[in-house]
């Protein structure tokens, strides 16, 4: 796909999602869809399955073998490559603070590719992607979904995802973008190391499902809305997500 039909299809899927319907904070923390349920399930499984056979048993190795301070230059590289997008995300969201801080950031730490942490971790800076800016346009979070590989998502998260990956092929050099391709795999090890603990409890729950679901929603929509959501919750998913963790 060209970068011409790359950008056209970001403004398609954009245009979309704003003519879906504009709607108070509120409404929008408010809804829990999942009419996918059975789908998800089945999806969940799969996900599941190739954690416990695949991903869980490398990861296992991977903190057994590797030092911890290779492990911590690693993640934080891989955070520094995901900088750019709370960058644009930032901007686009009228969050010049954000926006100054991360670039200033991203620009430091890029003189050791991001292996090494130069500011220490004393300039802190809110992550922040197209999902995230979907949001601040008041578009609907959509259904739930559980992504085969990826794990849980809303449409409109899942949406921000694409939109960041396209945005970040189409600004980025050819030899980036295959960085960042190449790292996947190591992202998603690096991450399932860090959540080994919490992964293997939820496994452990009764209903591990919607253990997941709801705690990705939760952490999501605080994470969007802050104190706005905080005010605004659902009253039924708190009962929910608080019996899952008692």
């Amino acid at each position: 796909m060209t970068k011409k039909y790359k950008f056209l299809f970001i403004k398609f899927i954009i245009a979309a999602f704003i003519l879906n319907g504009c709607s108070s904070s509120t409404k929008l923390v408010s809804e829990n869809k999942d009419p996918f349920e059975k789908m998800n399930r089945n999806v969940f499984q799969f996900n599941k399955y190739v954690d416990q056979k695949i991903i869980s048993p490398i990861s296992k190795t991977y903190v057994k073998k590797i030092p911890t301070k290779i492990r911590s230059s690693v993640s934080n590289h891989l955070e520094w490559m995901d900088t750019p997008s709370t960058i644009i995300n930032s901007a686009l969201q009228t969050d010049m603070e954000n926006t100054i801080l991360a670039s200033a950031k991203f620009l430091l730490n890029g003189l050791t590719l991001g292996f090494y942490d130069l500011d220490k971790g004393e300039t802190i800076i809110k992550k922040k992607d197209f999902g995230s800016t979907l949001a601040s346009l008041y578009v609907s979070e959509g259904p739930f979904l559980m992504v085969p590989f990826i794990g849980p998502k809303t449409t409109r998260d899942l949406t921000g995802t694409i939109l960041d990956r396209q945005n970040m092929s189409t600004l980025s050099p050819n030899s980036i973008d295959d960085l960042y391709l190449a790292e996947i795999p190591i992202n998603m090890i690096d991450k399932r190391s860090k959540m080994s603990k919490t992964i293997d409890n939820i496994y452990l729950s009764t209903d591990p499902y919607i253990k997941v679901r709801t705690i990705y929603l939760q952490n999501r929509r605080n994470e969007i809305y802050s104190k706005n959501y905080i005010e605004n919750k659902n009253n039924n998913l708190d009962a929910e997500f608080e019996k899952l963790l008692d």
